[in-house]
């Protein structure tokens, strides 16, 4: 199986399988969404795919599973709801014969590969994989490229209720690990381990002049990510 890292370079539905999708276009009204997709926050505001879509169309098809006589979205529901609202009649889809079980793990690490879940959602998703499905904290691991320490971090911070989260949304702070794990230790009234402990004012120097002027400008991108995932400045 192939890990996160992977997917940035591999068609999901490969990376988890092989030939198990066929590539089609159907009608929006043969299409419904999936109560149990792990985002929560955001799937709403598509104006920034509308406008996309607008001018380019849909560069990545949407994917999809047989539902009685219905499609249910495994991946895609954003750009779905976006097709709606400009009208489209019917959408480019790949349609998998995946289990729910395999369409799930697909919905996640697909959501992970564009980055647009927060911490708290990826929390969510792998506590529902560990508890409904039965999977261990390293098979998730192997899902996302996550080490099963970081999964179990992860599936820690979950316990936050979805209320407490928007709040901490609304009050300007960022959904990072470090903020949900400050959030669950007040509300628990509770020490944590930290996912990645360091020193006060401790700073990591690199040369980053052996790499390509590509190269760095990737490995500038990531490094913004991870900041931003682990609340560091």
């Amino acid at each position: 199986m192939a890990k996160r890292a992977d997917f940035a370079g591999l068609d999901l539905l490969t990376a988890f399988g092989g030939d198990e999708s066929l590539k089609k276009e159907i009608l929006l009204s043969d299409i419904i969404t999936n109560p149990e997709q792990p985002r929560v926050f955001g799937k709403e505001d598509v104006s920034d795919l509308v406008e996309s879509m607008k001018r380019l169309g849909l560069i990545e098809p949407i994917v999809v599973r047989k539902l009685g006589k219905k499609f249910q979205i495994v991946a895609g529901e954003r750009r779905f709801q976006a097709a709606k609202l400009i009208g489209w009649k019917s959408i480019p889809v790949v349609e998998t014969e995946a289990s729910e079980d395999r369409c799930y793990e697909i919905a996640l690490a697909e959501n992970e590969k564009r980055k647009s879940l927060n911490p708290w959602e990826v929390g969510r998703a792998i506590q529902f994989l560990r508890k409904e499905r039965k999977k261990t904290a390293e098979e998730v691991g192997k899902i996302l490229g996550y080490t099963e320490r970081y999964v179990k971090q992860l599936s820690s911070i979950a316990r936050l209720d979805q209320k407490s989260v928007s709040e901490l949304l609304k009050s300007g702070s960022d959904l990072s690990v470090k903020n949900l794990e400050t959030l669950l230790k007040k509300k628990e009234g509770r020490g944590g381990e930290t996912i990645s402990p360091r020193k006060p004012g401790e700073r990591i120097t690199l040369d980053l002049k052996p790499l390509t002027v590509k190269n760095r400008e990737s490995f500038l991108r990531e490094l913004s990510n991870l900041k931003k995932k682990y609340g560091l400045s």
